[in-house]
């Protein structure tokens, strides 16, 4: 369906044009009506985050964030639902939480790069440096042509697996 066949997506749409003319409190408030509206709808909520986080108003965005995934949406829209969620738990130092939602992302969305990398740079935040770095290494391994770099990069990431350990 198009957007211009889908009322909501229009009107998220348009919230989305306030936020790049540099009205954020507007957007805000237009996807709070929104959510208001159409209250069983994750788009809506996931808009209203992204305007909240966009708006460094984290703390505000994890709660709308969660509502976003428990509405159960699916594909690209829930992948970045977790992504949202677990940025935002970082930025407001709920590392343990960022982990928790990251990693529960990247197990469902596998391939979903922009996931895994945000989970290495919160894996890095909450201290965890070696462990982010090897899977976002291991993540590109399964994903990405290495080419003649495969095998030495595969016994570097053994060697630092070792050292992880000690």
């Amino acid at each position: 369906m198009a957007v211009e066949d889908d009322p909501i997506e229009t009107e998220i749409a348009a919230g989305h044009m306030l936020v790049d003319a540099g009205l954020g409190e507007q957007a805000i408030a237009r996807f709070r009506a929104l959510v208001a509206k159409v209250p069983r709808d994750a788009r809506t909520h996931f808009a209203l985050a992204t305007a909240l986080e966009g708006a460094d108003r984290e703390a505000e965005a994890i709660p709308v964030y969660a509502e976003a995934i428990r509405l159960r949406p699916t594909g690209e829209l829930l992948a970045r639902a977790y992504l949202g969620l677990g940025s935002s738990l970082a930025n407001v130092g709920r590392h343990a939480e960022s982990l928790e939602v990251l990693s529960g992302g990247s197990r469902r969305f596998p391939e979903h790069a922009p996931l895994r990398a945000f989970l290495a740079l919160a894996s890095v935040r909450a201290g965890k440096p070696p462990a982010a770095l090897i899977e976002l290494v291991e993540d590109m391994l399964a994903h990405h042509e290495m080419g003649p770099y495969k095998e030495t990069i595969r016994r570097q990431l053994a060697e630092l697996r070792r050292t992880a350990r000690k």
